[in-house]
């Protein structure tokens, strides 16, 4: 009897150290994790499809820091020397309802350590001294860090973005107010929209931030969706736009709501474009 009694007391001795052993490594997992990672390639969500130009809210850039000069409605430039503190700058146009996206050209060698792409309320500076990461550093904005692939706010790291890679010269990103999100992607991958945003902080307005010293960044207010187009009635076209590294390609759905500007003909690439470059079709009315 006394030998099954120990034969019994260490199968449960075992057993409880197995249990322990298995908690312990979940925290010792939980504990090594960085934050959480999104994933990539998630399939793009429709209504990206179905973005139709708003001319209200095709505004471009309306407010800057000093360090920063607008080169266009689009393209901004800082030019404060030094990398000590942010500079930044705020699309015009408030977005309050529905879904929008923006196409971000950033080039890598205009980065620094810290730039950063995001949405803030009207409250949110465009200025911090010392250098931080200037969208997402404080309780009025959210964004995204390109350079360290952080996904911010209040200063706290969200999440990281991409996973495996870098982010490229030309992203997007999506804002869908009705959902309360922020998301990006590329034209390859779908990163997700994993910041959420209190619907009570609405409205807010595309940002960005840059310490880089002569850094140019063009963004392009791509459209929102149109709910009442049908899947079948999508139609896109390649346009060119200019950015501080020359013509951008970007593809537009349903061409006939395009406005007039964009439907300029084209007779031949521009200049110190290759012959892969797509000239746009030519939109009437």
């Amino acid at each position: 009897m006394t030998g099954g009694n120990s034969d019994a007391t260490a199968s449960t001795n075992q057993a409880v150290g197995g249990v322990l052993f298995l908690f312990v490594l979940v925290i010792l997992m939980a504990l090594c994790m960085d934050t959480p990672v999104v994933q990539q390639g998630n399939p793009i969500p429709n209504w990206v499809m179905s973005i139709v130009p708003d001319p209200a809210l095709d505004v471009g850039f309306s407010g800057t820091s000093d360090g920063i000069n607008a080169i266009n409605n689009n393209c901004v430039h800082r030019h404060r020397r030094g990398a000590f503190e942010t500079d930044g700058a705020r699309w015009g146009a408030a977005l309050s309802k529905g879904k929008h996206v923006f196409e971000i050209y950033w080039p890598s060698g205009h980065r620094g350590t810290m730039a950063t792409v995001g949405v803030g309320t009207e409250d949110a500076p465009l200025f911090v001294k010392p250098k931080d990461s200037l969208v997402g550093c404080n309780g009025f904005s959210w964004g995204l860090d390109i350079a360290r692939k952080r996904l911010l706010h209040r200063g706290e790291m969200l999440g990281t973005m991409p996973r495996g890679g870098v982010v490229p010269d030309k992203f997007y990103m999506y804002v869908d107010c009705d959902g309360g999100t922020l998301g990006f992607g590329t034209d390859h991958a779908y990163w997700g929209a994993p910041i959420n945003i209190p619907r009570a902080k609405f409205p807010v307005y595309a940002m960005i931030g840059s310490l880089c010293e002569n850094s140019q960044i063009t963004m392009i207010y791509r459209g929102s969706e149109n709910k009442n187009m049908a899947p079948g009635n999508i139609t896109a076209v390649t346009v060119p736009s200019t950015g501080p590294g020359g013509q951008v390609q970007v593809t537009v759905v349903n061409p006939g709501n395009l406005p007039p500007a964009y439907g300029a003909e084209q007779s031949g690439p521009p200049e110190g474009q290759s012959e892969t470059y797509v000239a746009p079709v030519k939109v009437s009315g």
